[in-house]
């Protein structure tokens, strides 16, 4: 019994916010490697050699580093097209997914959220390499820099998001001159449209400005559609892709448009057939470039395929230029999620 005169002793204080734990898997991280092994067939180039060659092996890392943050790593090893190989961290960033209201953001080199396509790696594409204008306006593996990346998803039914990112201007063509002390600002808006059961669509719009290569400032400004369809009939889809960009690449150049459109549909629950345009001018200069493709993929499965395509690039600066690549990719470890 406790007398009056004696009062209870305060239990003791704990600390508020007790010691984070780190997440389990940081310790054991989901691992992937994807490879690109590739022969050019046909090559009316007489400068291109034909060979085999592994164009990337590309090795993923990704983990919880704790409640809060995720992070993500992407070391692609590629072949600089004269049989060497070239080591570069394609992407690697933290992702907290959920600071509230909506809002999540990263931190690190990642591609920038300019239309869709680039957004993608390499194989995630339904095609062998980047659209030409990706390539000519950006570079031949897209914009991938050092940043940051904030974003909001709207509240309510319908997907809406706006991501506002300020980048490095990394080894694009258009921003060169762009750094941490005056980076490129990109917004990009996208939605989401549900046809029913069977077909859905996403939208996006694009803006980025920053210091050019040149002179001044660039602009860019674009937008990306996507729909894909998929009956209740197995073994058949189609998917419908495009994107048209501008882009003005420093003070009194002229604006440059690129764009391509692409069909992918699936004649058999295994076998896969693309068509696609490509136009491109080229920043800076009166150059344009034209392509037209035609592929073949074979999906075994989901973790390989076989891929053949033509691919016919005509120009006003070098002769028709004729290519057939032979591509076969597989990949081990985790499996990401494919971006719609």
């Amino acid at each position: 019994m406790i007398s009056a005169s004696q009062p209870p002793k305060a239990a003791p204080k704990q600390d508020p916010t007790p010691p984070t734990q780190q997440s389990k898997n940081a310790f054991n991280p989901q691992i992937s490697l994807v490879t690109d092994f590739r022969f050019n067939a046909i090559d009316n180039d007489s400068s291109v050699k034909k060979r085999f060659f592994m164009k990337e092996a590309e090795l993923g890392f990704a983990a919880d580093v704790d409640p809060f943050l995720r992070a993500e790593a992407y070391l692609a090893f590629a072949d600089d097209g004269t049989g060497k190989t070239e080591a570069e961290v394609e992407e690697a960033f933290g992702l907290y997914s959920n600071l509230g209201r909506g809002m999540s953001a990263k931190f690190g080199k990642i591609a920038a959220a300019i239309g869709r396509v680039q957004r993608n790696h390499s194989d995630q594409l339904n095609w062998l390499d980047y659209p030409l204008f990706v390539q000519n306006f950006l570079g031949e593996e897209g914009f991938r820099a050092g940043g940051a990346s904030l974003s909001y998803l709207f509240p309510g039914d319908r997907f809406s998001e706006l991501t506002f990112e300020a980048l490095d201007g990394g080894d694009t063509k258009m921003f060169g001159r762009a750094n941490g002390g005056s980076p490129v600002f990109n917004g990009h808006y996208r939605t989401f449209f549900d046809f029913g059961e069977d077909s859905s669509a996403q939208v996006g719009l694009t803006y980025a400005t920053g210091p050019g290569a040149a002179a001044g400032r660039a602009n860019m400004y674009g937008a990306d559609l996507t729909y894909k369809w998929q009956p209740g009939t197995a073994g058949k889809s189609m998917v419908v892709e495009a994107e048209v960009f501008g882009a003005k690449p420093g003070t009194g150049m002229k604006t440059a448009t690129g764009g391509f459109a692409a069909v992918t549909y699936q004649f058999m629950p295994r076998l896969y057939g693309t068509a696609k345009f490509d136009y491109s001018e080229l920043p800076g200069t009166n150059d344009i470039q034209r392509a037209f493709s035609l592929g073949a993929t074979l999906k075994v499965t989901e973790f390989h395929y076989w891929r053949a395509e033509f691919q016919c690039i005509d120009s006003n600066f070098q002769p028709r230029r004729n290519v057939l690549n032979l591509q076969f990719q597989w990949m081990i470890g985790a499996h990401p999620a494919h971006k719609y």
